[in-house]
């Protein structure tokens, strides 16, 4: 019982990374960080802080747009 209590725990680390690699717009991100003066670090590593360089000027009022994507 401890022990899958220990693997769904460490199931969610690799959710939740996934997710943010994967899924979710870094900008999304970064945008909300800035906004909620949480620092970006605490939030992505340096691993992902560097893949995701071009998306750290993203400003605080940025908002993902469905039409971006559309349009190329």
């Amino acid at each position: 019982m401890e022990m899958d209590l220990k693997r769904k725990d460490d199931n969610k680390e690799v959710s939740l990374g996934t997710s943010k690699i994967n899924y979710m717009d870094p900008r999304i991100t970064v945008a909300w960080c800035k906004r909620n003066e949480v620092p970006i670090e605490r939030v992505f590593s340096k691993t992902l802080r560097d893949k995701f360089n071009w998306a750290m000027a993203a400003p605080p009022a940025w908002e993902f747009s469905a039409e971006i994507g559309l349009m190329g």
